[in-house]
């Protein structure tokens, strides 16, 4: 008798823990995330097409993480902030944001050669900064997903900077640039909302790129910093 008054203490114990633990995390559902649901990084490409490809070689380095220095900080004039939560995956935020970059500015045929070391010092060189790369998920029991990406990118040749600017977008899973479906684990919602931001903001990256980085233009760049 006494075991099974036991049991069900430690049952309604655990279920009142539970309950808790939802209340707390209702603000912010990363806490409530089942590890192991998610796959690996989606791949959502931005199908970004140049008109004209200029004979250079690209090369994109690894982003420096300053995701850290610019936590609670607005994205893309939304209520959504740079944090802490990102979905769990094997491979580091800028290795993933690297290889994307190359792998999308490749298919893009802006540039003859897209590379990750420099070979000449005319290449085009590609420098980030992350401010923000994470996902939220905000609510109890309704729950909106948001994916976070900032970006500060330099691109420079010859050692001089062409242009400076921060990149800027979140995709929610209630938006049309939401890749994913409506039904699944948190995880999954939190990871590709995360990629459809990246990819948003590479797309927006690659129409400036274009517009700024012509070959006229390339042996005498100005400065333009934006942010």
């Amino acid at each position: 008798m006494r075991n099974t008054v036991t049991n069900e203490r430690y049952r309604y114990a655990s279920l009142g823990l539970a309950i808790c633990l939802l209340a707390i995390a209702g603000c912010n559902r990363a806490a409530v995330r089942v590890p192991g649901a998610s796959l690996s990084f989606p791949a959502t490409p931005t199908r970004y097409v140049a008109q004209k490809t200029y004979p250079y070689n690209a090369t994109v380095l690894l982003p420096i993480d300053l995701r850290h220095e610019h936590y609670e900080e607005h994205v893309a004039g939304t209520r959504w902030t740079g944090c802490r939560t990102d979905p769990l995956w094997a491979t580091e935020a800028p290795v993933i944001i690297r290889e994307r970059i190359g792998t999308e500015l490749t298919g893009s045929k802006l540039f003859t050669r897209v590379s990750r070391v420099p070979s000449e010092p005319s290449d085009i060189v590609i420098r980030s900064e992350i401010h923000a790369f994470c996902s939220q998920a905000v609510g109890f029991l309704f729950v909106r997903v948001a994916g976070i990406s900032a970006l500060k990118v330099t691109v420079e040749r010859n050692g001089r900077a062409l242009f400076q600017h921060k990149f800027e977008r979140v995709v929610t899973d209630g938006d049309p640039q939401y890749s994913g479906s409506q039904v699944g684990f948190i995880e999954q919602a939190m990871t590709t909302t995360m990629a459809d931001s990246l990819r948003e903001l590479l797309k927006d990256f690659f129409a400036r790129l274009e517009r700024e980085a012509q070959v006229d233009t390339l042996p005498n760049p100005s400065l333009q910093s934006e942010r």
